[in-house]
């Protein structure tokens, strides 16, 4: 159904008709649910939501073997991440995601000394994205010292490193 259809079904409606449909379609759909507890929910439903995000993409670094550690699912955590995104009603919201997403990360590299290119450019990527929304919403001076933590968590990899810095020295300096 194109939405001009769905435009012209809506205005043909009555009010009480409006509320009849938006109660079912609320009843019937997850994601419409969702979206409500997002946008007419309070912090604290917001909060449990990024909370419960913040626990899948921790298990995606989870592993067992210190020896031969199993490698991270980036690929979900990218999908975790865009599902989120499209959710998030204020992208501020965003920058904690993003870190915790660039923290685990980090902390999955130091403590099974593994690396791989994959995990490199999402922990670039990951850091990117909140140092650009920190940015955008001159929230700087709260994420400040976290940021400095993560680029400080790097010095065994020294390339990330200086990539991680140029990034905030950039997105700082402008």
């Amino acid at each position: 159904m194109r939405k001009s259809t769905f435009i012209k079904h809506i205005n043909q409606l009555e009010a009480e008709d409006l509320r009849t449909e938006l109660t079912q379609l609320y009843t019937k759909l997850d994601a419409v649910k969702k979206f409500y507890k997002l946008e007419l929910g309070s912090e604290a439903d917001r909060t449990k939501l990024y909370d419960a995000a913040k626990k899948k993409i921790a298990s995606k670094y989870a592993t067992k073997s210190f020896r031969k550690p199993r490698r991270p699912r980036i690929q979900k955590v990218n999908t975790i991440l865009r599902d989120l995104k499209k959710e998030a009603i204020f992208s501020y919201e965003m920058i904690d995601i993003y870190l915790f997403t660039t923290e685990t990360a980090v902390d999955f590299m130091d403590s099974y000394d593994f690396y791989s290119d994959p995990l490199h450019n999402n922990i670039r990527n990951s850091f990117t994205l909140a140092v650009r929304l920190m940015k955008e919403n001159r929230m700087i001076d709260e994420y400040d010292e976290r940021c400095k933590t993560i680029i400080k968590k790097t010095r065994f990899f020294r390339d990330l490193q200086e990539e991680l810095d140029h990034v905030y020295e950039n997105y700082i300096l402008e």
